[in-house]
């Protein structure tokens, strides 16, 4: 874990720390399925558990799932095998954001990941564990779907009411993850490759900001 910490801080170390992103894979290593897996506290710490001795990691996901706050705001999800659920539905296409509640940790699969993260970190105190939060911009694909790329010409001030609500749940989810010991959180937001840079600041830059600096304050990374 130190290692991990001092390469993030941009120190000095005696070798580069390695961090497997292990998700659904580890359900793979146990002969489960991701559906299985990624329903169960018991399966996600033995299958980190397992990725870490087996790749000698210093560093590892909780879990790896961008989907965990969109099921709880209300998206149905399209169970696989092999890979983490997928987003079917689009809460905000017949909804308004005001009607959506920031996600509490007793919500959803919430509880399932945290109280992994709280047994994994007491198993695994050397090593460092990484919260993966769904970044703004595609938890905002996720409710609203494929409109979003429209509302950014025609509906701007929209698009910000959902970013808005979007970086407060990132926000909780902050505060969730580093409560249940993890040392870095990952702001995952994949979507953001699909815009220029002019709708990134205008857009993304705003949003995420102030996620980056909720995870200073509290000592983080």
């Amino acid at each position: 874990k130190e290692l991990v910490v001092r390469a993030l801080r941009n120190e000095t170390v005696p070798r580069t720390p390695w961090v497997p992103f292990v998700g659904c894979h580890a359900a793979a290593l146990l002969g489960r399925t991701a559906r299985e897996y990624l329903q169960s506290t018991d399966l996600i710490v033995q299958g980190v558990s397992d990725a870490i001795t087996r790749y000698q990691a210093d560093g590892v996901p909780v879990a790896f799932d961008l989907q965990i706050e969109a099921e709880i705001l209300g998206c149905e999800l399209a169970w696989a095998d092999e890979n983490p659920p997928a987003v079917a539905s689009h809460p905000l296409l017949n909804r308004d954001v005001r009607e959506l509640m920031i996600p509490t940790s007793t919500q959803g699969r919430l509880p399932i990941v945290l109280e992994a993260a709280h047994r994994l970190r007491a198993q695994h105190p050397d090593i460092a564990l990484y919260g993966l939060i769904t970044g703004p911009f595609t938890l905002a694909l996720h409710l609203l779907g494929p409109s979003v790329f429209m509302d950014m010409y025609d509906r701007p001030e929209k698009l910000h009411d959902v970013m808005a609500f979007c970086r407060d749940v990132a926000l909780a989810m902050t505060g969730y993850y580093l409560d249940a010991g993890c040392d870095v959180l990952a702001l995952v937001d994949p979507m953001t490759s699909q815009i220029g840079p002019e709708h990134f600041r205008a857009f993304v830059s705003p949003f995420v900001s102030p996620i980056f600096d909720a995870v200073r304050r509290r000592g983080a990374l």
